[in-house]
């Protein structure tokens, strides 16, 4: 996976000492000269969009302890914006799947006029370069899961580049060179056959209530999404 915030290696010069040691020597005298750590970087992720409200009636029996008031839904305007670090490994055995478990390091979420600062500990970045059996398909997604009063919120970022059945995208066939974490110009606008399958989704369930239809469910076909580094002060 590339460093993105690493500098390049400073050319090393060789001295007359250098040049009467033993090979051994200098390959053990190169590696100490460069740097042990080098820092990858963080950048911002920030999107916004319009939803379709729910209808009067579905507000009205929505429960009362939803993190958002019935005004915020009824806006079908919301936003958010994540910080990401890219130096997360990829916990996934599969070869074309890339899963980075604690790559979003905070995660704000606005609907209507309510901001909501999610807890990070069940977010996942999942790339996938045509794994898990579909190797017509790219994706990524960006996902954080946190427990509310009314349940499991859920919110997402989801963006698939799908071909016809039969299609290898895996490696360097397709948009995705491999289940690496790509670059912050396509985790905000990856290059999709299909623009509509580029979506920002938000759902509530009822805990223990598996095969429920979700208490909410907002989405939002090609939202506004842009990356952005963050620079260190």
């Amino acid at each position: 996976m590339p460093l993105h915030s690493c500098p390049p290696p400073r050319p090393v010069r060789r001295s007359l000492l250098a040049a009467m040691l033993s090979p051994a020597a200098l390959a053990l005298a190169s590696l100490l000269s460069q740097p042990l750590v080098c820092n990858a970087a963080q950048f911002a992720l920030s999107g916004s969009g319009h939803f379709k409200p729910p209808t009067a009636e579905q507000l009205a029996a929505l429960p009362a302890n939803l993190p958002f008031t019935r005004a915020d839904l009824a806006s079908g305007t919301w936003s958010f914006q994540a910080r990401y670090d890219d130096s997360v490994p990829d916990s996934d055995p599969d070869a074309y799947v890339g899963r980075y478990t604690g790559a979003v390091q905070a995660f704000r979420l606005v609907v209507g006029s309510t901001a909501i600062d999610l807890p990070v500990s069940q977010s996942e970045t999942v790339i996938s370069d045509g794994g898990q059996g579909f190797t017509q398909r790219e994706s990524i997604r960006l996902e954080v899961k946190a427990p509310v009063a009314a349940g499991m919120l859920r919110v997402a970022w989801m963006q698939l580049n799908q071909q016809p059945a039969g299609t290898d995208l895996r490696g360097t066939a397709g948009v995705l060179r491999s289940d690496a974490m790509p670059a912050a110009a396509a985790m905000a606008q990856l290059p999709v056959a299909n623009a509509a399958d580029r979506f920002l989704e938000l759902r509530i369930d009822q805990l223990g209530a598996n095969n429920a239809a979700p208490l909410v469910y907002l989405s939002t076909s090609q939202p506004t999404v842009t990356s952005s580094p963050i620079t260190a002060p």
